[in-house]
């Protein structure tokens, strides 16, 4: 099993991540953008590619204020009771 660490503990605690669905066929599927440069970039594209190769319920973006921080408590409720898959993506 492959082990993560969170990076935005003053230690690193090992995490779990979620289960992964079969398929993204039916789902809704939130596209979270942590506001680095090229993000929504990235995030387009990904988008695009989701589109072509799924047949998702629903694709919701949402974006955290800055990517300094963890996303505010009120966007994480928001995203965990509408979503079945977040993405969250990053570039530079």
């Amino acid at each position: 099993m492959t082990e993560y660490l969170d990076p935005t503990d003053s230690v690193a605690v090992p995490r779990k991540t979620a289960t992964r669905p079969p398929s993204l066929d039916g789902k809704v599927i939130t596209l979270l953008d942590i506001s680095k440069a090229q993000g929504n970039h990235l995030l387009d594209r990904l988008e695009e590619l989701l589109r072509e190769r799924a047949t998702p319920k629903a694709i919701i973006r949402k974006k955290k204020p800055t990517f300094a921080r963890p996303a505010p408590d009120a966007l994480r409720r928001e995203i965990v009771g509408a979503t079945d898959v977040i993405v969250e993506g990053l570039a530079d």
